[in-house]
């Protein structure tokens, strides 16, 4: 992404911006920031992926001082740095009661996904672009609808996609130069914690490897050991303890109860290979996995279209296709923020998919070497992770944007890079990409647009659980943080 008149662009930049790049983005995080905490605190406890079961695995930490087995509980397979650092904000917290604890637990995600907007802005200035552009990566990087969800979720996706975004300035300096052993030390540190919050963390540990996919002096060699010891030993025992306890270093709960009988609602019929070739339209115009037409059954009418993989994980991407946060009873015509912000999301995913492009294009003809070559093997890895995932896991619920958040700041720099390359049609795009951000940030704005939803899990629903689970905590965890 670099470019010869990147001093220039830059100085016409700081006019169009008043006050700066500076000024332009810390009004940024602080509107983002008023935001996520608008809705970590008015948000019902426990609303979204998995939320109780996350609370759980931090309460058995809190409660019995231990890191429970990984396939114990409904979440307890993931790696548990969030949990650790969930478990010390929840014992801090604890005297003002279940509400400061649960703000306090979703603290943590907004912090990730604040973090990860500053990097967006940052490599995204350093490439050369205007700071209209990075502002406007920026703020599709804060205020993507997954994005905005994560942050208020109770959950490790928005910490791991902060970290894979923390790690990734060093990177790309290693990337310029792989003796910097700095930035060997940086990378290795994020990446390490990224592997031990979420297995998503591969992605960027691919990224960090291919600054080293060259013939190293020695300078290069001391960096390449700095970076893999640090990773090796921060990311590493947790997959070394699950190896020992269960066999598999990634181990999963989804076949076991009751996962395996929630996962079995949302499974409409095996995968197809059709289902990573297209996207119906339907994807765009009704962004829900059911559609209410009139009285809704339990879940109302499946939206069929939604078995195409990648039409869902983009229906998670711009709005929420599964309800968390947007009353069921909205999923039906005539309502017009999911099909507006589908649509409209169709802009900076098209730029960004041409950047992407042109990414692609500067690896085949330089290889390793080129600028851009960790952010295409990361985005790569994650795509390929994505698929492999979701056809050994058919259900629904697999193919969640969420789980690629961690591409969000690549996703930033190909849609620098792809704005740069349509010129003055760029610069028009950029602008409707801006205003397709600041929509999303007021449709899932608590209350706003949208009553806030229910937490409407029955307690009947859970009944089974001591005897299928036998130390989850899923119950003791939903009478302390949502009582009677």
């Amino acid at each position: 992404m670099d470019s010869t008149d990147a001093p220039q662009r830059g100085r016409q930049a700081r006019r169009s911006l008043p006050g700066g790049p500076g000024l332009a983005l810390a009004a940024l995080v602080l509107l983002a920031a008023a935001q996520y905490a608008w809705n970590a605190w008015l948000v019902p406890p426990l609303t979204g992926y998995d939320g109780v079961g996350h609370a759980a695995y931090v309460r058995t930490i809190l409660e019995e001082g231990r890191l429970p087995h990984p396939v114990e509980g409904w979440s307890t397979f993931h790696p548990p740095l969030y949990y650790l650092v969930g478990a010390a904000v929840w014992r801090l917290l604890e005297p003002l009661g279940p509400r400061a604890i649960v703000a306090g637990l979703r603290a943590i995600s907004a912090l990730a996904v604040l973090a990860a907007g500053c990097v967006a802005f940052r490599l995204v200035r350093r490439t050369g672009a205007g700071a209209g552009v990075a502002w406007t990566a920026a703020a599709l990087v804060l205020f993507v609808p997954c994005a905005q969800m994560a942050a208020v979720m109770e959950g490790n996706e928005a910490l791991g996609a902060g970290l894979a975004a923390l790690a990734l300035p060093s990177i790309l300096a290693l990337q310029e130069d792989p003796r910097r052993l700095r930035a060997a030390a940086l990378a290795g540190l994020f990446v390490g914690l990224a592997l031990a919050t979420k297995f998503t963390g591969l992605f960027v540990a691919v990224a960090c490897a291919v600054p080293f996919a060259r013939r190293l002096d020695r300078a290069g060699v001391r960096a390449l050991l700095v970076c893999s010891a640090l990773v090796l030993a921060i990311g590493g025992p947790a997959y070394l303890r699950n190896l020992a306890l269960t066999g598999s270093p990634i181990p999963m709960t989804r076949s076991l109860e009751p996962m395996r009988s929630v996962e079995a609602r949302l499974e409409l019929r095996p995968r197809r290979l059709a289902d990573y070739l297209w996207v119906s339209p339907e994807c765009l115009l009704r962004p829900s996995i059911f559609w209410v037409d009139g009285a809704p059954e339990p879940f109302g009418r499946w939206n069929l279209s939604m078995e195409s993989a990648f039409g869902l994980a983009y229906a998670s991407a711009w709005y929420d296709p599964f309800a968390q946060r947007i009353p069921m009873v909205f999923h039906r015509d005539g309502v017009w923020p999911g099909p507006a912000l589908a649509l409209l999301g169709l802009v900076p995913t098209g730029v960004a998919l041409l950047g992407f492009a042109r990414a692609i294009a500067a690896v085949a003809r330089r290889g390793a070497r080129a600028p851009d070559a960790p952010l295409v093997a990361m985005v790569l890895v994650g795509v390929a992770s994505f698929v492999a995932f979701t056809w050994h896991a058919p259900a629904l619920g697999a193919a969640k944007a969420a789980y690629l958040l961690p591409l969000s700041v690549p996703a930033a720099l190909f849609f620098a890079l792809g704005a740069e390359r349509l010129g003055r049609t760029g610069r028009a795009l950029v602008t409707l990409s801006a205003a397709t951000a600041l929509l999303a940030a007021l449709v899932f704005t608590s209350g706003l647009v949208f009553p806030p939803a229910k937490w409407t899990t029955a307690r009947g629903g859970w009944t089974g659980l001591p005897e299928q689970l036998p130390r989850a905590g899923l119950r003791e965890t939903l009478d302390y943080l949502v009582p009677e």
